[in-house]
């Protein structure tokens, strides 16, 4: 398999083969077997793990290498801000488009089960935690625990704590091995999701089996219906509307934006998954 870097665009063959293999799955899930619903859940699950997996240290090194680059320009700080401003204001702007969906749709009381079961993953303590003690969990304790616990706040300020040092530091032999050592992991990762994706139709099939298996025993209807709605209906006007409105207002073509950034869209709508 080639694994040589190639331009980013938009790949009709592979969207095909995508699509067939969301349209297969989805006529197997409603076969109704159980074995078949099972190994559909094998295989969601497996690739699931294998996109978290290499998201995290992908994030990490990404930033790193960089800022290692960048950190030491005149425009540096005016990225930094862009930067925080953006994601700020499309976080307010993704929270009001939530709010006021939720309030046109009203979905309503969710499952009793499916309350339990999200309550069982939200610590007991959270109520009791200041703005302090979670400003306080963004900084780790030990360089690993950021990568092992997948806290991105941690691994963004580590991540660009590290690459703003790099690029302040003087220019050593050691400074220039450490830089091509992280590039190369850099390039091993890339590697690593190329083959990822290569292997995906096995995961598109397994994950629109999965979903059509769920709609097909009458899982996603009524309540969690309307709460899928209000889910999938922000997410659109946030990416149609709201992230194209920001970028025209900068001067940028939001469809260059868009056809650059399509692979990776494309990959996180068939996977479900927002490590892409």
């Amino acid at each position: 398999m080639d694994t040589t870097n190639k331009k980013p665009g938009f790949n009709g063959k592979q969207f095909i083969i995508w699509m067939s293999a969301l349209v297969l799955g989805g006529v197997l899930g409603t076969l109704g077997l159980a074995w078949l619903n099972n190994f559909f859940d094998f295989i969601a699950t497996v690739y699931t793990r294998l996109f978290q997996f290499v998201a995290v240290p992908t994030i990490a090194l990404t930033i790193l290498t960089t800022l290692a680059s960048l950190g030491a320009k005149k425009g540096t700080g005016r990225i930094f801000l862009h930067t925080i401003v953006y994601t700020l204001l499309t976080t307010i702007a993704a929270s009001v488009i939530g709010v006021i969906l939720y309030k046109i749709i009203a979905p309503g009381n969710l499952p009793v089960d499916l309350i339990q079961q999200g309550q069982s993953s939200v610590p007991q303590n959270l109520g009791k935690l200041s703005y302090y003690d979670h400003i306080l969990s963004v900084v780790p304790d030990n360089i690993l625990k950021p990568l092992s616990t997948g806290n991105v706040l941690s691994i963004l300020l580590v991540s660009a704590a590290a690459g703003l040092t790099l690029a302040v530091m003087k220019a050593s032999e050691n400074i220039q091995v450490l830089l091509k050592g992280i590039l190369g992991l850099q390039e091993l990762l890339f590697a690593l999701i190329r083959a990822l994706v290569w292997t995906l139709p096995l995961g598109i099939v397994a994950f629109a089996g999965q979903l059509s298996a769920q709609m097909s025993a009458g899982v996603i209807v009524g309540t969690l219906g309307k709460y899928v709605a209000v889910v999938l209906g922000g997410n659109v006007i946030q990416f149609f509307i709201i992230l194209p409105l920001f970028l025209l207002f900068r001067g940028i073509n939001p469809l260059r934006v868009f056809r650059n950034m399509l692979p990776a869209v494309l990959m996180a709508l068939f996977t479900k998954s927002s490590a892409a």
